[in-house]
Formats: structure tokens, C-alpha cells, sequence
């Protein structure tokens, strides 16, 4: 598919903004849903897949009758969410030995398991957003002491939110990225952040007295000032003092 392409420095091969996100892409999806909606914590376009078997439910590409990616660029990029599901993809790879290898990521798996053809490897992943770094070059020489050629066909399981999918010849830090390639720090939903302060709004544990004012006391037409519960003396219109 990308064999005629000049692989420059990034090639997307999905990306949720665009107005065709699944032009290369076939999806399959039994007893689950696929979907494109705003994520609330990113505040942009993202396509969903979910889905009671991980298996059943996925994106691959190419798509027929395109037989292969023909990505060259070493190092694959996924921007994705974590659902705090199962969620799993594959990379299907050719090297110098012409041999096709296919390296498994899971995050439901705890070991690594290296086959003749396949390699499967535990995908550890953090609360909400993620931006997935691999070195696909480094794993095919670590598993069977090849070389990478290039990458033939990607397979996105659910349980996951994309944003962008793409590949880079080295990995790049955020100022040498495009911007359209970043994962933007994510922005707290606004209504969940005014529920919070609404329940961490501190009262006193004391309740506090108003002051009042000192009232006058009459007593029998002679009036009485009371001030810190003491008598003070006062004068009559007589001239006698109380």
C-alpha cells in the first residue's frame, strides 16, 4: 500500500480527525460496537472499539485486496486510552529471512512467549491516555536474530479508544513532533472538577457567635448600662449617682 510512498520521517496509517478514518482499515465487530465520538478528557475525535470477546471484535489494515502495509519506518506509534478492559493488537512483520513474525500485545498477559513465527509480550498501560512507543527492529532482533524489513499488516483489538496510528524512522521528542502527532495533556472534564470542589468545601467545626450589641436595662425609670456583664455607675437627672 505505501510501497510507491516516500517514507519520510512519519507515515500515519489511521488517524480519528480525518473525514475517512477507516479508508485502509476493515472492521470487524461481533457482539460489540465500533464508533467514532469527542473523548471528554481530550476534547477531540476518537474512534471506539469494544466488545465482549477481545477477539471478535477488531480493525486490521490494509484492507482487501491490498495484501500488505510495505511500511518500512522502524518505530510504530499508538495513541490510545485505556478502558480498564481487555485490550490486545498485533503486528505482523517481514525480515531479511523473508519469514513473516507476528508480535502480540496484551495487557491481560503477565509472561512472554516466543513461538517459531509469533511472539507474545505484556502491554502495560496507565490510567486514561497512553502513547505506545515500539521499537519494532529491536524486538524481531531480540526474538529471532533478524533483521526488519518492514511492516505488513496492523490489528487493533478492543477494548480501545484511538486517536492516531502512525510509524517514524526514530523516535522524535514533543518540540520535534507535529503537532497534529502529539498527545496533548489531557484537560479536566469541568463538570467533574466543580462536583469535587463542591465536596472538598471546607465548613468551620465551630460555629461562630455574631457579636451583639450591649442593651439597655431599665430599672424602675432609672436606666442601667450593662457592658461585660459590669455595672457601671451612672448619673440621675437629679444629680445623685447609682
Amino acid at each position: 500500500m505505501f510501497r510507491d510512498t516516500f517514507q519520510h520521517r512519519f507515515v500515519t496509517v489511521f488517524s480519528s480527525a480525518g473525514s475517512k478514518p477507516l479508508a485502509i482499515w476493515d472492521v470487524q465487530t461481533k457482539n460489540g460496537n465500533s464508533r467514532r465520538l469527542t473523548d471528554e478528557d481530550i476534547r477531540s475525535l476518537v474512534f471506539e472499539l469494544t466488545g465482549v470477546n477481545v477477539a471478535t471484535t477488531y480493525m486490521v489494515a490494509p484492507c482487501a485486496p491490498c495484501p500488505s502495509l510495505c511500511v518500512k519506518l522502524p518505530f510504530l506509534i499508538l495513541l490510545l486510552k485505556n478502558m480498564k478492559k481487555f485490550f490486545s493488537f498485533e503486528v505482523q512483520i517481514l525480515d531479511d529471512r523473508q519469514s513473516l513474525r507476528r508480535l502480540r500485545f496484551s495487557n491481560y498477559q503477565s509472561t512472554t512467549r516466543i513461538d517459531s513465527f509469533s511472539t507474545t509480550m505484556p502491554l502495560s498501560l496507565v490510567p486514561n491516555w497512553n502513547q505506545v512507543q515500539l521499537n519494532l527492529a529491536e524486538f524481531i532482533r531480540r526474538s529471532y536474530g533478524t533483521n526488519y524489513i518492514e511492516t505488513v499488516r496492523l490489528q487493533i483489538h478492543a477494548n480501545v479508544r484511538i486517536k492516531r496510528i502512525y510509524f517514524c524512522d526514530r523516535l522524535y521528542t514533543n518540540d520535534e513532533t507535529p503537532n497534529d502527532l502529539r498527545l496533548l495533556p489531557v484537560r479536566p472534564n469541568r463538570l467533574v472538577q466543580m462536583r469535587i470542589q463542591q465536596k472538598t468545601a471546607k465548613f468551620p467545626s465551630v460555629p461562630i457567635e455574631s457579636v451583639r450589641p450591649t442593651t439597655p436595662v431599665e430599672n424602675a425609670g432609672v436606666p442601667v448600662a450593662i457592658e461585660n456583664e459590669k455595672l457601671t455607675e451612672v448619673q440621675c437627672s437629679d444629680g445623685t449617682e447609682i
